[in-house]
Order: structure tokens, then sequence, then C-alpha cells
């Protein structure tokens, strides 16, 4: 039998041989071939999209809706006012968020949000507004209702109304469009919600009969004020309720 230290020069050489055989089989289990390579890419992008989708549920819990398709047209379109993406806000489960890109789709009932996911993707989307329960757009609050009902208990469909004083009473305007052959046509109705009670309100004479019990004192305050009744300018509106609720 022979000893280590009769043939050292062996020795090192059997050792170096099984280093070096045990490295290229390690080199060559970590060898990504071009199947395992799209395996991996792929795998890789799942994972990044699960990462950008978790970071939206995080930084953007109200991003619940579906894709939407924004008109193009600046005169003939579905929105309120204009076709611009507005800053504005909205509420989600009682938190406010500040937005930058929003629009009102009046004719859907929709805000639409001009979504743009760390500048990976942008995407436009039609916030349910069972989850949107109020936001603001051009100095504008909507506030959805889905309960209201009127002087017959006779149910009103459910949707977003502006609302123009937001006191113990509260004046509504809601808001429709729909679409002609070349025009979308906006249909406007203002309303008291009085009592629980929602009340259709057309003229200055229908609203101080509203506020009888201090009727006198509301027409007057009207007369020294100048005041009328536009839909274009809700105002004169916010003036005459809060001074009834003052008095």
């Amino acid at each position: 039998m022979c000893s280590i230290k009769a043939y050292p020069y062996l020795y090192l050489l059997i050792i170096s041989v099984f280093f070096f055989n045990s490295s290229q089989h390690l080199s060559a289990q970590n060898i990504i071939l071009p199947n395992d390579k799209t395996n991996f890419l792929s795998t890789q992008k799942a994972s990044l999209e699960d990462t950008i989708s978790i970071r939206s549920k995080i930084n953007f819990p109200y991003i619940i809706g579906y894709n939407y398709s924004p008109y193009t047209n600046e005169i003939n379109n579905p929105y309120f006012k204009e076709n611009k993406w507005l800053k504005g806000s909205l509420v989600f489960n009682g938190k406010s968020y500040n937005i930058d890109g929003l629009k009102y789709d009046i004719m859907i009932d929709n805000l639409i949000i001009l979504f743009n996911n760390n500048d990976m993707s942008i995407n436009y989307i039609a916030l349910d507004e069972n989850f949107i329960t109020e936001f603001t757009l051009q100095n504008s609050k909507f506030r959805f209702f889905n309960n209201l009902k009127n002087s017959s208990d006779k149910k009103i469909n459910a949707g977003y109304f502006e609302v123009v004083y937001d006191g113990k009473l509260k004046f509504l305007v809601r808001s429709e469009k729909y679409k002609t052959l070349n025009d979308y046509t906006l249909s406007t109705q203002m309303f008291l919600l009085k009592d629980g009670v929602i009340i259709n309100v057309n003229n200055m004479g229908k609203l101080t009969n509203l506020l009888k019990d201090k009727e006198k004192l509301v027409k007057d305050f009207i007369i020294n004020n100048s005041l009328t009744l536009n839909q274009s300018n809700y105002s004169a509106i916010s003036k005459i309720l809060k001074f009834y609720e003052s008095l």
C-alpha cells in the first residue's frame, strides 16, 4: 500500500481532477437553456405584474371598474361640461383622494379616471359607482344616492346627483345625456330633499312654497337680493337655503 507522503504529486493531481469535474458539473446545472430561459422570463414577468397589481391595490384601492374608451370629439360628447381631463377628488371607503385626471360620463353615469401606473401603462377606467360614493369636479360635488323616494313613496333611480346645497335640506341636480343622431341631448332636473322626500323643483314659486313656514321672509330675501332660479348657476339656491336654515 502506497502512502500519500510517497506520492505527493499524484495526490495533488487526483484532488485537482476531482474539483475540476465538480466545478464543471455545478456550472452545467446553472446554465439556462432556451426553453428554460423563456419559462424564467415568463415567471419574472408574472411576478412583476403581481407586484404592480399589489402596489395598485395599496396605492390606488379605488381602481375598481372596467376598461373604457374615451370620446375624442370636443363638441359632441357625453361628459359633464367639457371633454377635458380635470383635477378633482373622489371618496372611497370614507377616505378622500385627490386625482389629476377625471371625467364624468353623464350618459352612463360613471366617473372615468386616467390611470397611469408608475409610467408603465396608461388606462382609462370607468369606476364602479358602488364604491365611489362621492366625487368633485370643477367645483361641483356629486354624491351617489340609491334610496331616494318621492312624495308618492316611489323609489327614484339610483345615480349620481350634484349636491348644490348640503345642509339639513339638500338641493340636488340630476343631469342626464342621451345620444341623438349627431349630438348628445342634456336633460337636467332640480330637486329639494326635505324630510327624506325628494321633490322636483322647476321654478322659484315651487321652492318658496316648500319653505312656506317662513315663506314671507324667504320671498323678501329673494326680492331684495334679485335672486333667480338658474340651471346654469345654482349660487342663488345656496343663498336662499342658507338664509332659510339660519332663521
